[in-house]
C-alpha cells in the first residue's frame, strides 16, 4: 500500500503528514502566519507555500517512491484572484478582515433578500462568506477586480502552484455562497446579478479527482518522483474531517468537527432549504461523498486561543495541563458566554481584547465577570456546551431525527473537559476521536482517487477499526 501526503492547513497551524489510514507521521509543522497591514488582515500565502515545500522535501527524503500522492485541505471561504497570466492580482485577505462589515445587508438587498439568496445557495449568512468578500472588493478595489480572470480558493491555488493546473474543488466551492447545491454548479444567476465576471469561476471537480503531477520545477525542488500525483481531496478541511467520521454504513452521524471553529451537523442526501433552517443558522455544504453536510458554524477554540495569545503576549508561560487544572478547580463559577455573538469573531487588538469582550458580555447578561484564567476557560467551555445543546435541538426539529450519540472529531476533541461538559449538557453519549480526522479524511480521498479503496465507506470502516476513540457519558 502506498503512503500519501496530507497537507492540512488550519487557522492557527499547518502540518505535512505522511501515511495511510492505519499509521501516519507529522513530518513538518508550522504556524499559518497572518498579518495586519495598515489595518487590513491578510494570510501570508507565499510563506505557507514555502513551508509546504519544506514539508514535502522532508517527506520525500524520508519515504521517496513509497509516496503516491499529495492532497491539500484548508479552512473555507478564502481565495485569490489571478489575472490572465495566472499571477495574483492582490494579497489573500483573511476571512476575519473587517472590510466585509455591513456587506451582508448591502448584497442581500441587491439580490432580493436573504430568503432568495438562501433558496439559491443553502448557505448561512456569515460576514466572511466569499460572496461578501468579493462584493467588498468590487466596492473598494474595483480596479484590481477588473483585471482578475480566475478565482481559486486557497487550496485550489496551492494545488495550482504545485501542478500548473487550475481546478475548483467542490466542497470548498460550496462554502462561497456562490454555489447552487441543487444544480451542483455555480449559482450563475447570482453571479450575473452581482456583476462578477463569469470567466472567474472555472470547472468544479469532485473530491477525489486527480489534478495532475508536480511541475518539473516543483518535482526537482522537493525531490519527488515523477509518478506522484496531486489529488483534489476534500479541499475544505471540515469536509475532509467529516469524511473520516468512523460510522457504520447507513448510520446518520451527529458530529462536531472541533478546532478553531466548531462545525456541528449531519450528512444528508439532499439540501434542506427552509425558513426554519435559515433562521436557525444552518448551512448546506457539499460533502466529500457527494451528499450534503447540513451543519452550523459555531465559534470554537478561537476564543480560547485568543485569550491564551494575550496572556502569552504579557510574557506569561501558559501550560495547557495547568490551565485544565485551573479550569476544573473553577468549575463552580456560573458564568458563560454565547459563542455565536459576533463580537468574538475578530482577533485581539490592543484596544479590543478577547477577555474584555467576555467581560462585556457577562456584564450585559448580569453575570459575574471571570476573575482568573480558569474562570475564563469555564465561561468559554460552558458557553460552547450550551451552544451545542441548543443547536442539536434545532437540528432535531429541522431534520426530524432523534440523536442519542455525538461524534467529536479533530484537534478540539483532545479537550476532555469540554467533551464531558458537552455530554452532560446535551444528554448524549460523546465519542471523542479521531484527533487527526482532517488528515485521515484527506488521505482517505487520495486512496479512493488512486483505487486503493473502493468506496469512502471502506475507508471509514478502516478508520473505525484502527483509530482510538474515547467515550464520555452524561
Amino acid at each position: 500500500m502506498k503512503k500519501h501526503i496530507a497537507v492540512d492547513l488550519g487557522a492557527s497551524n499547518g502540518r505535512v503528514i505522511v501515511g495511510d489510514l492505519t499509521n501516519f507521521e507529522v513530518v513538518h509543522r508550522f504556524v499559518t502566519h497572518n498579518d495586519q497591514i495598515l489595518g487590513e488582515f491578510y494570510w501570508n500565502l507565499l510563506g505557507l507555500f514555502s513551508e509546504i515545500k519544506t514539508g514535502l522535501k522532508k517527506a520525500f527524503a524520508q519515504y521517496g517512491s513509497q509516496i503516491g500522492s499529495v492532497g491539500i485541505d484548508t479552512w473555507g471561504v478564502d481565495y485569490v484572484l489571478l489575472d490572465e497570466t495566472g499571477a495574483p492580482v492582490s494579497l489573500c485577505y483573511h476571512y476575519r478582515d473587517s472590510r466585509t462589515d455591513g456587506m451582508i445587508e448591502e448584497v442581500t438587498e441587491k439580490l432580493g433578500g436573504k430568503m432568495r439568496v438562501f433558496e439559491k445557495t443553502g448557505i448561512a449568512f456569515q460576514p466572511f462568506n466569499t460572496l461578501y468578500q468579493l462584493a467588498a472588493m468590487q466596492k473598494m478595489r474595483p480596479d484590481a477586480l477588473s483585471v482578475a480572470r480566475h478565482y481559486l480558493s486557497v487550496p485550489d491555488l496551492l494545488a495550482y502552484w504545485l501542478t500548473g493546473i487550475m481546478k475548483n474543488e467542490r466542497t470548498h466551492a460550496s462554502t462561497t455562497q456562490l454555489y447552487d447545491p441543487k444544480s451542483k454548479d455555480w449559482a450563475w444567476d447570482l453571479i450575473d446579478e452581482m456583476g462578477f465576471y463569469k470567466s472567474l469561476f472555472g470547472e468544479i471537480v469532485d473530491s477525489g479527482t486527480i489534478i495532475g503531477p508536480f511541475t518539473p520545477t516543483v518535482s526537482h525542488e522537493v525531490g519527488a518522483p515523477s509518478s506522484v500525483l496531486v489529488i483534489a481531496s476534500a479541499a475544505h478541511d471540515t469536509a475532509s474531517a467529516v469524511a473520516a467520521v468512523p460510522v457504520a454504513k447507513g448510520e446518520v452521524p451527529l458530529y462536531i468537527s472541533s478546532g478553531t471553529w466548531s462545525l456541528l451537523g449531519v450528512e444528508i442526501e439532499k439540501p434542506i432549504i427552509t425558513s426554519l433552517a435559515l433562521e436557525s443558522g444552518f448551512t448546506n455544504e457539499a460533502a466529500a461523498s457527494g451528499n450534503v453536510r447540513f451543519l452550523k458554524n459555531i465559534m470554537g477554540m478561537w476564543i480560547q486561543q485568543e485569550c491564551v495569545r494575550h496572556w502569552e503576549s504579557l510574557g506569561e508561560e501558559i501550560s495547557w495541563k495547568e490551565l485544565d487544572e485551573q479550569t476544573l478547580a473553577c468549575s463552580s463559577y456560573e458564568g458563560y458566554i454565547d459563542p455565536a455573538d459576533q463580537r468574538f469573531l475578530k482577533p485581539n487588538s490592543y484596544d479590543n481584547l478577547m477577555i474584555d469582550r467576555i467581560n462585556a458580555w457577562c456584564d450585559e447578561q448580569h453575570l459575574v465577570r471571570p476573575s482568573s484564567k480558569g474562570e475564563y476557560m469555564v465561561a468559554i467551555y460552558r458557553g460552547l456546551a450550551k451552544a451545542y445543546a441548543l443547536s442539536i435541538k434545532q437540528l432535531e426539529s429541522i431534520t426530524g431525527e432523534h440523536f442519542t450519540s455525538l461524534y467529536i472529531i479533530g484537534g478540539g476533541c483532545k479537550n476532555e473537559i469540554l467533551d464531558q461538559w458537552t455530554a452532560t449538557e446535551t444528554g448524549l453519549t460523546v465519542y471523542a476521536g479521531p484527533v487527526e480526522a482532517t488528515a485521515l479524511g484527506n488521505t482517505l480521498l487520495q486512496m479512493y482517487a488512486t483505487g486503493e479503496i473502493a468506496s469512502l465507506q471502506e475507508g471509514r470502516d478502516m478508520i473505525k477499526g484502527e483509530q482510538k476513540v474515547k467515550v464520555f457519558h452524561p
